[in-house]
């Protein structure tokens, strides 16, 4: 059963969407915009379209070229989709939105009503005993109210509410925090920080009460088990055991700094913030390189670059700007091919186009279009918000910002 069948449905979007998406590999894509970071986070855009995208099927593919690839799990499709629609949310970028629809639409594609709360599978078509992941579902979620926010269509925000649903269904009730798949096993940051950030902004769209206590409950265990209140440094997991992995991705440190941000947001506690500010301490220590770059992979870097764009919109801190800007800097001279597709280091050299991930290029987009919304917000020319701006920003109706 289709997600948009589970949550009540909605007519289909025209004819006109169906041309529009015949451009993705090419024709009629939108026009060069006034500053050349948004030229080149449309150029990287416009590029992972090209090689993943199959406009017949919906799809996007794992690796390109997408004719020779199978389709992507869904956590690649939730970031590639998030990549496109950073890329939208800038200036000039409106005529990605139609590309966002259909792109956000075929997520029905993965949608699984096999347990008793449905949820988002990691393939298409999974078999009986597919495992569902939470972190996945996060995702998609984040991509869906994303989706609301660009287009104002209320159909995305009941789906990302209905992925909410299936979230609840990972918590801990004894222990506290969600597990990271169907197996329980461990509770990671990846099922949990993102989980925060979904119910702030499922509370920010919608004003329920509800959503916000589950942002605090769940960013409050996380905190509490996963975080390394000297350092601020963000952990991985913590298994049935209570034996913790102390790794530091970039991604996980990334999400905890944006549920931190939309908290503070939300309620003013200026606790809210000291977390993202000493995580983001952690961050410029220990994952920026001497020539003031981010720590590959690139995939992971874009969700960092993506939530440090909230931190910066809150402080204007230019640590985070310099940071963005020397990374998209050297993305784009030192790590990007012919084809305008890139390399999981972007300090690194220029990728084969054959057999490179999506989950690469997502990372790249993500990076050079939060580059793009820094740079054009410092000139004074855009007074907006890329990253999920509050539906009072967005022109959508009375926004919540700030509880």
């Amino acid at each position: 059963m289709a997600l948009r069948h589970y949550v009540g449905g909605l007519a289909a979007i025209g004819a006109g969407l169906g041309l529009a998406l015949l451009a993705v590999r090419g024709i009629g894509m939108p026009p060069p915009s006034s500053t050349p970071e948004i030229r080149r986070a449309q150029a990287a855009a416009k590029a992972l379209l090209a090689w993943y995208y199959l406009p017949d099927r919906g799809l996007l593919t794992s690796y390109a070229p997408s004719d020779a690839s199978p389709f992507a799990m869904i956590w690649g499709y939730s970031w590639g989709l998030q990549a496109i629609e950073d890329v939208a949310a800038l200036p000039g970028g409106s005529r990605f939105i139609p590309v966002v629809r259909r792109i956000a639409d075929d997520l029905d594609q993965y949608w699984d009503t096999s347990a008793k709360v449905p949820g988002y599978a990691p393939t298409v078509d999974p078999g009986p005993d597919a495992v569902k992941y939470y972190d996945d579902n996060a995702w998609a979620g984040l991509d869906l109210v994303q989706a609301f926010n660009l287009t104002a269509d209320p159909r995305y925000l009941r789906e990302a509410e209905a992925v909410f649903l299936y979230e609840k269904t990972g918590w801990d009730a004894r222990r506290g925090g969600i597990y990271w798949n169907d197996t329980r096993d461990t509770r990671n940051t990846v099922s949990n920080a993102p989980v925060a950030e979904l119910a702030a902004r499922l509370y920010l769209a919608t004003g329920r009460p509800t959503y916000l206590a589950w942002a605090k409950k769940i960013y409050a265990w996380q905190v509490r088990t996963l975080v390394d209140h000297r350092t601020g440094q963000v952990w991985g997991n913590i298994d049935g055991s209570g034996n913790i992995s102390f790794s530091g991705w970039t991604y996980n440190q990334g999400t905890v700094i944006g549920a931190s941000v939309l908290l503070y947001r939300i309620t003013h506690q200026a606790s809210y913030l000291a977390q993202a500010r000493k995580t983001e301490g952690f961050v410029l220590r220990d994952l920026v390189r001497p020539d003031g770059t981010m720590v590959p992979p690139a995939e992971f870097g874009g969700v960092l670059a993506d939530n440090l764009r909230l931190l910066y919109d809150e402080t204007g801190d230019g640590a985070i700007a310099r940071v963005i800007a020397a990374s998209a800097r050297s993305a784009w001279r030192q790590a990007r091919n012919d084809d305008d597709l890139f390399a999981q280091n972007w300090q690194g050299l220029p990728p084969r186009t054959q057999g490179l991930p999506l989950l690469t290029q997502s990372g790249a987009v993500r990076l050079l279009a939060v580059a793009a919304a820094i740079r054009t917000h410092a000139t004074g020319s855009w007074a907006g918000a890329l990253y999920w701006p509050t539906r009072a920003e967005s022109g959508m109706g009375p926004g919540l910002r700030g509880g």
